[in-house]
This record gives structure tokens, C-alpha cells and sequence, in this order.
């Protein structure tokens, strides 16, 4: 494909995904994850297919969901396999669809090991030693093996997700907690991102983590090992982010939350919304290095709208 991207191989001219919905278990023994996504797209061209980016995925049955609610399978096609960016995912409609038309489509895969996006740890790389751990990196063109998608900036979706993870552990993602219930040793995390994001924003993380109320739209999370020294070291965030609206104009985000990641973490920060990933180097003691809390906040407007 290539034509507005070429770092891309999906049909962007023809199709757009307006909002994608995962379901997803984690499976730390494995390194894994396996679930389906759910994709909502409008036609901006006549065509029979979509092509989504995938890199490192092994890929199940693919379905379109008709109006109804009733499910029809789908034949794909994954011979098209570049070096650097993957394989193309071509999901083959039963027939043509017009531009404006919409249409659902459901696909099933799990991630590998070899995924450039998801990184696991063992309990000895955390800081309390005790629990696994995971988060991901889709910044640039990553999100690829996190799941099947339009892996383009020039594509901005809102997104939702149910993860399952081991008890004791907490999911969170670059997204609104919505709610959570109990399955037996699993607790189901839910979120929703209601504003549109290109595919590079969507993050997650799962571990042993606490949290410190920091404001009413405000909130620190880490290991519980190091909570109090996040707290103390961010309790300024509420107003980084009451500076940004009077410089530049209202949060529309909802919740600006901080997440401080394990020692091993490799980088500095991500601007993921409503939750920057931050590396502990940042906790000098004296609040000297939070001046990269308002570069991260910053993205909520430059970036990431």
C-alpha cells in the first residue's frame, strides 16, 4: 500500500477505522497475549478488503458482524510479508462495499514473544521482587504487534478494552478505568478512550501497583515499594496541569494520571494519555527533575488531540 504512509501497508485511502475494542487475557507464563479485536470502520473508497498492519501476531479466524448481531467468517490473507514492516493482515469482504458504508469486523490473534511492543518482566527486574510485570511501547510503528490496526498516525481511532490479568495484579492503559470485575483467579479490567488517538498512544500495564490521590483528576501509581516517594515527588502535578489550561485551554482528557515504572524501565517518558509512563530516575528527593512532568503534559495538547 504505502500511499499516505510509508511506513504503513493497510488500504488507508479505502478504509478507516473509527474505534476498535480489545478483549484480552495476559498470560505471563506464555508472554503472551490473546484475545479479539473488534474493529469499527467506515469505507472511504469503494473496496473488498481491509488491510491492517501486523508484525509478530499469530492470527486466528476473522468475522464481519452483520446488523443483526450474526457473525459470517471471513477469508484472510497474510502472504504479504515485508521485512521492516511486517504482515499485512487482508481480510476479504463476501462482497464490495461503497464508500460511506460501515461495517464491523472481528479479528483473533495473540502476540509473541517477539512482540517490539510489549515487554515482559520477571519478578526479579521489578522493584518489589515479587510479581511479574508488563507495559508497551508503540511509539513509532509498534502497535503493530500489540494487535491488527491502521498502524498510521493518519488514522485516529477511540478505543475500549476488557484485559484479564492474575490475581493480585492491576491493569491500566493509556484510558478511563471504567470498572472491574472478579473471574475466579483473574480480575477483568475495563477502559474506554473516548477521544480519538492514533494507534501509537495505545498502551498497557500490568503489575503489583498502588496508587496515591494526588488531586480529583490527578494520580501517582507504582510498586507499592516506592508509592510514598512518588507522591511526594509529583504532588505538584494538579497544578503543572492547571498552568498548562490558563496558558493554553481546558483538559479534555479527564484524568491526568502518572505512572512510575519499574528501575528497568528504558526510557525517560511516554506521553501516553491519561497516564504518562515516567522511569523512577526521576525521584531525586528534592523535586528537581519534575520539570519533565509539564514536557509529558504538554503532548495532552501538542501531540496527542
Amino acid at each position: 500500500m504505502f500511499e499516505i504512509d510509508p511506513n504503513s501497508q493497510a488500504n488507508l485511502t479505502e478504509i478507516a477505522t473509527e474505534h476498535v475494542h480489545l478483549d484480552l487475557a495476559v498470560d505471563f507464563a506464555g508472554t503472551k497475549l490473546e484475545g479479539t479485536a473488534v474493529y469499527r470502520l467506515v469505507a472511504l473508497l469503494p473496496t473488498q478488503e481491509v488491510v491492517l498492519d501486523t508484525a509478530h501476531l499469530k492470527l486466528g479466524g476473522a468475522r464481519l458482524k452483520l446488523i443483526d448481531g450474526s457473525l459470517v467468517p471471513l477469508e484472510i490473507d497474510t502472504n504479504s510479508i515485508h521485512e521492516i514492516y511486517g504482515t499485512a493482515l487482508r481480510v476479504l469482504l463476501p462482497e464490495p462495499v461503497a464508500a460511506g458504508d460501515k461495517l464491523t469486523i472481528e479479528v483473533d490473534y495473540e502476540t509473541s514473544p517477539d512482540s517490539g511492543a510489549i515487554q515482559f518482566l520477571t519478578p526479579e527486574q521489578t522493584l518489589g521482587k515479587s510479581h511479574p510485570y508488563l507495559f508497551t511501547q508503540c511509539e513509532e510503528i509498534h502497535a503493530r504487534s500489540l494487535l491488527p490496526c491502521q498502524d498510521s498516525p493518519s488514522v485516529k481511532i477511540s478505543y475500549s478494552a476488557n484485559v484479564r490479568v492474575p490475581k493480585p495484579l492491576t491493569a491500566l492503559m493509556s484510558a478511563i478505568a471504567t470498572g472491574s470485575r472478579n473471574e475466579g483467579n483473574s480480575t477483568v479490567f475495563s477502559f474506554e478512550q473516548q477521544t480519538t488517538i492514533p494507534s501509537y498512544l495505545i498502551a498497557l500495564v500490568v503489575g503489583n501497583l498502588a496508587s496515591a490521590k494526588i488531586s480529583d483528576r490527578c494520580a501517582v501509581w507504582s510498586e507499592p515499594e516506592n508509592i510514598d516517594a512518588c507522591a511526594w515527588e509529583f504532588a505538584e502535578m494538579e497544578t503543572i496541569l492547571q498552568t498548562a489550561e490558563d496558558v493554553i485551554s481546558p483538559y479534555l482528557w479527564g484524568r491526568y494520571d502518572l505512572l512510575v515504572l519499574p528501575p528497568s524501565f528504558p526510557y525517560g517518558g511516554m506521553e501516553n494519555p491519561c497516564l504518562t509512563f515516567v522511569t523512577p530516575t526521576l525521584l531525586a528527593g528534592d523535586r528537581s527533575l519534575t520539570d519533565v512532568i509539564a514536557h509529558e503534559i504538554a503532548h495532552s495538547w501538542s501531540g496527542n488531540l
